[in-house]
């Protein structure tokens, strides 16, 4: 397979881009350092990426633990889903993005107005070295947020893309799993995959600068107006920030050749062949859910019906195709007929801003790219 892409550097300082086929690396390409160096290949905030390869696969492997069920309520692992409608919410629902929960919500004002929490919201000279209090409290008035949140629509009525269920979904798998969700990432999917590269940015590993996050490089994103600093090595979303860097809907850190092994993963359970994942399960998570206008999957995209990332080839066998895309510039896709996982991360958002029309017409250009050399 020959692919000629590139991305302008007009969109994006840097890109890394991995394609397999058959499990097989048809093509690799980056820009911008992202190849490697001193300190190792450049690492993206791969940002909402997140939802799926992080919380969706921890959640999958805890059904098939037997730990949690799709249909139970989430209330069973989160005390401050008990009332107010919330008690109807399932795991499902978070995962499909349909428990009535809103789009977004800027709780990491509320972190920023607090005394201690507000403290990792200093300009960077004016920190403690120490922000993990800091960030415990903000992790507190995040999860307290969340459970005073009311609902916009009864569980299941509708589909709406967001972060907040699967900031939700996160602390559900913190607690069914009985281990913080970076933890619970390191040991059971990095390590078994062999995802060296890929991992939260937390609180300890900033103030010390010890684990596998010491002496790396980073892709900056934005400029934080309310961090008072260019993002690089920290988590891009601020209420994912507030959290500490560890949440279910951002904070991880990776490279195209990392999350590809994932994504093929995801594709090899489809079939019966997963190393980790249940093939059931799999094809469960891959279906689309059936909350009415819903494009959704269970943690995943699919393609929508115009203007989809995925291009104009993409997806189109009977099998079709999943994926899921990061606010930074980030995107996974894998299209089950072709055998094809698509891997392109960018720091698109740097340093600008993110400009929606110029990093979908990338991304399209990308998988047309791929598909007409497939």
């Amino acid at each position: 397979m020959t692919v000629k892409f590139g991305v302008p550097a007009s969109v994006a300082p840097a890109w890394d881009a991995v394609v397999l086929r058959n499990g097989v690396v048809t093509f690799a390409g980056s820009d911008g350092g992202a190849s490697g160096g001193a300190g190792g290949p450049l690492l993206f905030d791969v940002a909402s990426l997140t939802k799926p390869l992080v919380t969706g696969t921890l959640a999958a492997l805890l059904v098939k633990d037997g730990r949690i069920g799709l249909d139970t309520p989430a209330a069973e692992w989160l005390p401050g889903f008990r009332e107010g409608g919330k008690e109807q919410i399932t795991v499902r629902h978070l995962l499909a993005h349909s428990s009535g929960l809103p789009s977004w919500r800027p709780w990491y004002e509320r972190a920023m107005a607090d005394p201690l929490a507000g403290q990792a919201f200093l300009p960077p000279d004016g920190r403690p070295a120490d922000l993990a209090p800091a960030f415990a409290r903000g992790r507190e008035i995040v999860e307290a947020a969340l459970a005073g949140e009311p609902l916009e629509a009864p569980p299941g009525t509708r589909a709406l893309y967001g972060d907040p269920g699967f900031i939700a979904l996160g602390l559900l798998v913190e607690a069914a799993g009985g281990a913080p969700l970076d933890r619970q990432f390191a040991e059971r999917v990095a390590a078994p995959m062999g995802m060296a590269d890929t991992f939260f940015v937390t609180a300890g590993r900033l103030a010390t600068g010890q684990g596998p996050c010491a002496g790396r490089r980073y892709a900056p994103t934005e400029q934080c107006a309310h961090r008072h600093e260019l993002n690089q090595g920290t988590v891009n979303d601020d209420n994912a920030w507030a959290m500490g860097g560890v949440a279910g809907h951002a904070g991880l850190f990776s490279t195209a050749g990392n999350l590809a092994r994932l994504g093929q993963e995801w594709l090899l359970a489809m079939e019966g062949h997963g190393r980790i994942l249940d093939a059931r399960l799999a094809r469960e998570f891959a279906r689309r859910d059936g909350t009415p206008g819903s494009e959704r999957a269970l943690a995943w995209d699919t393609p929508s019906a115009a203007g989809s990332s995925i291009g104009t080839k993409l997806g189109k066998g009977p099998l079709g195709a999943i994926g899921h895309l990061g606010y930074t510039g980030c995107s996974l896709w894998i299209d089950r007929d072709r055998q094809l996982v698509c891997v392109l991360l960018t720091n698109h958002v740097s340093p600008g801003g993110r400009r929606p029309a110029e990093i979908l017409a990338v991304r399209q250009a990308f998988h047309d790219a791929v598909t007409e050399a497939a």
